[in-house]
């Protein structure tokens, strides 16, 4: 394909790239997923580390057999529990408020575990507590660890009001002081759960900050790779010009000579039949078109573009219809044209619109030469708004996937024998034109080329109510 062949966004080339299943939007809910596992994974792994190391300090310490029987039972309850928790987690429901209750689960059963160590006379131990909100300020949020440390609180206190009220019993004699040491002890949780708030809050937003920051890197490293890219295809640009320049200058000369004797053939010899006076004229027009194409690469340099004229699309459509009409007759190609009775007229060179199309046929009648199916070319116009919108639709094989987001750049191409330039110097007309040029695939197969001109309506004119038919060809 010049195969179909491409460049991104360049010079009124729009290439139509697609992403039906929101590729991007499904990566990030898969990350986020694992993100959630990878947070429950680790909840569960302290959980079972905070057991273990509670059942093998009851094991290792002889205390007395009431208090180890509690302090065990709970310590497989923390255990126990990491099963319903992982059923609960994967069926993906409330995945926060799953969060809060485990948490809250957790802090009860550190107190149950606190109160068969002795209650009140486990202040000392009241460090325990630190590993829940500890861990909800890193894993989790701010907010996480202040309830943690709030629960905690609320639940020893109430756990040691009780025993001293009577209605629970002691298991284990506290100490005179145990009041102030426990009170003591909650001041210390209290400030280490703030502190933890607030710093894993604050390494949160570094993180945010610092992820920012890579975005911004990344486009920017983007950014320059593309400037890299056009900077390249500028300097291939220039010396393409450069060489074009001399060859189209050598090239004027020979088809100056040419020109002339074809124009003695004409006129200075003996009188010709009408059919072969018709073929001369139409070689003499084509020697023209090759003229003008010569002079206007050479020009291109040196002057300003000429003054936009209005141009009837229909006309030029039927011109590159009857150009192309003996080629493709002998390729067994059908050419098609699908115009309506009226369209309005574009401002620009009707010349350059001719090459522009002409470029894009040739394009599809490279890609039809080796099919073995149906091989039509159709092209087709009409009025959208304020705009003229001309689509080249061939029944070949399409452009692959691969290939599509490169149409329009010089010189790529997937065909060995092509220069890749075709589709590349389309898009620079349709840009010098006002317009866009487009790419896809057609959904009942083949490739489209779609033009989008802005339209002007002439002086005088008003579009009729309705417009219908088509010219064939």
């Amino acid at each position: 394909m010049n195969g179909h062949a491409a460049e991104p966004a360049t010079a009124g080339a729009l290439v139509r790239t697609r992403d039906p299943l929101g590729g991007g939007a499904v990566a990030r809910t898969k990350a986020a997923l694992r993100h959630r596992e990878r947070q429950l994974h680790q909840e569960i792994a302290v959980r079972i580390g905070v057991s273990a190391i509670v059942l093998v300090c009851t094991a290792l310490f002889a205390l007395e057999r009431e208090v180890t029987s509690v302090i065990r039972i709970t310590a497989l309850i923390g255990l126990v529990v990491n099963l319903p928790y992982v059923i609960a987690a994967r069926r993906g429901r409330a995945r926060r408020e799953q969060a809060y209750i485990r948490l809250l689960v957790d802090v009860a059963l550190t107190t149950a575990g606190l109160y068969g160590a002795g209650g009140l006379a486990a202040a000392p131990f009241i460090g325990i507590y630190a590993v829940a909100p500890v861990f909800a300020a890193i894993v989790f949020s701010r907010a996480a660890c202040i309830l943690a440390v709030a629960f905690a609180t609320g639940s020893y206190l109430a756990l040691a009001g009780l025993q001293t009220l009577g209605v629970v019993p002691f298991l284990a004699p506290p100490a005179p002081d145990a009041w102030h040491v426990a009170i003591f002890n909650l001041l210390v949780l209290n400030a280490i759960g703030w502190l933890a708030a607030v710093a894993a809050d604050a390494h949160r937003t570094s993180r945010r900050r610092l992820a920012a920051l890579y975005d911004e890197l990344e486009r920017a490293h983007d950014q320059s790779l593309q400037l890299n890219n056009q900077l390249q295809l500028s300097t291939r640009r220039y010396v393409l010009s450069e060489v074009v320049a001399g060859v189209t200058y050598e090239v004027r000369d020979a088809l100056q000579g040419a020109f002339g004797h074809l124009w003695l053939a004409r006129r200075g010899g003996p009188p010709l039949p009408p059919p072969a006076l018709e073929h001369l004229a139409r070689v003499e027009q084509a020697c023209q078109d090759a003229m003008r194409i010569m002079s206007n690469t050479l020009d291109m340099a040196r002057r300003a573009d000429p003054e936009p004229e209005p141009v009837a699309v229909a006309e030029v459509i039927r011109r590159v219809a009857q150009m192309k009409a003996v080629e493709v007759r002998r390729e067994r190609i059908t050419l098609r044209q699908d115009l309506p009775d009226w369209l309005p007229v574009v401002l620009g060179n009707a010349f350059a619109l001719q090459q522009l199309l002409l470029h894009v046929v040739t394009n599809a009648q490279d890609e039809l030469r080796g099919s073995a199916g149906r091989r039509e070319i159709s092209i087709g116009a009409r009025a959208e708004a304020e705009r003229v919108v001309i689509d080249v639709r061939d029944t070949g094989r399409g452009i692959p996937a691969q290939v599509l987001p490169r149409v329009f750049e010089p010189f790529y191409t997937t065909r060995p024998s092509a220069a890749g330039l075709g589709l590349a110097l389309a898009a620079g007309i349709a840009n010098s034109l006002g317009g866009t040029l487009t790419a896809e695939n057609h959904r009942e197969g083949g490739a489209l080329i779609r033009l989008t001109l802005p339209a002007v309506m002439p002086a005088g004119a008003t579009r009729p109510s309705a417009a219908s038919g088509a010219d064939g060809a």
